[in-house]
């Protein structure tokens, strides 16, 4: 890669920092601004220099929904979650080896054990309690897609996708007992491979402290992303041990 692309991949990252602290701040002003800056960033010499072509079309995307909502005066919860699919596939093109997306790989697991827990509660309702814990998977999966896109291209993460959709559509057919429990217990295990399957072939290292490769060009943008990263870690944490496992325990209302 050329001193200039990687100058305009550093600019780029820069932007998207900015772009999400708008959207968490829900400053609409700065988000406009900051939106329209990143996709005149995007330019096609950009994308040939890195990156694969998923990737890219799926943060213009991304862009052009930011802008819609902002032009239609949205609050920043109609548009922060593409602020993050951005900040974290930008993140990614200029720190590939410890990208931020690589600390969503703990997460994801936690995220199918507490649908594990919920489908084997003993309480007649295990189909729809996991059903319901699949939405927080579907929902990470969704946020660093574009990031695996832009790395290794649309079918990295495809099998992760699909196993979710099957997953969740054997749950549901489970309410009605079209399905058995059996087949639901091997979509589950599938599932969790898969995730190591795509993590895996990153080819990564050990993942280092994100604060140690942090952009220092826009700390606050890193302070505010990665607190919502903590809380998310927090969030999950608790819900595991007081809500989703509720023997002899009260769920809380």
């Amino acid at each position: 890669m050329s001193a200039s692309s990687d100058k305009q991949l550093q600019r780029l990252d820069e932007i998207a920092g900015s772009l999400y602290e708008a959207a968490y701040t829900n400053n609409r002003q700065a988000g406009f601004q900051q939106v329209q800056q990143l996709q005149r960033m995007m330019t096609v010499e950009l994308r040939r220099a890195s990156g694969h072509k998923e990737g890219w079309i799926a943060m213009e995307q991304d862009a052009r929904s930011i802008e819609r909502a902002l032009v239609n005066s949205q609050m920043s919860s109609e548009w922060l979650l593409q602020a993050a699919r951005i900040r974290l596939a930008a993140d990614a093109l200029v720190r590939p080896e410890h990208a931020l997306l690589l600390q969503y790989e703990s997460i994801m697991q936690d995220d199918l054990s507490r649908v594990e827990k919920a489908w084997k509660r003993q309480t007649g309702d295990g189909a729809i309690a996991a059903r319901a814990s699949m939405n927080s998977l579907e929902a990470h999966m969704k946020r660093v897609e574009p990031a695996m896109n832009l790395l290794y291209g649309s079918m990295h993460g495809a099998e992760v996708v699909e196993r979710i959709s099957y997953t969740n559509r054997l749950l549901e057919a489970s309410r009605s007992n079209t399905t058995n429990d059996a087949m639901i217990d091997r979509s589950i295990i599938a599932l969790k491979e898969s995730i190591v399957h795509m993590y895996d072939k990153s080819g990564r290292a050990e993942v280092l402290p994100t604060t140690a490769i942090a952009s220092t060009s826009n700390p606050l943008s890193w302070t505010l992303f990665l607190g919502a990263f903590i809380s998310a870690i927090l969030t999950y944490s608790g819900w595991r041990k007081y809500k989703l496992n509720p023997f002899g325990v009260k769920p809380l209302p």
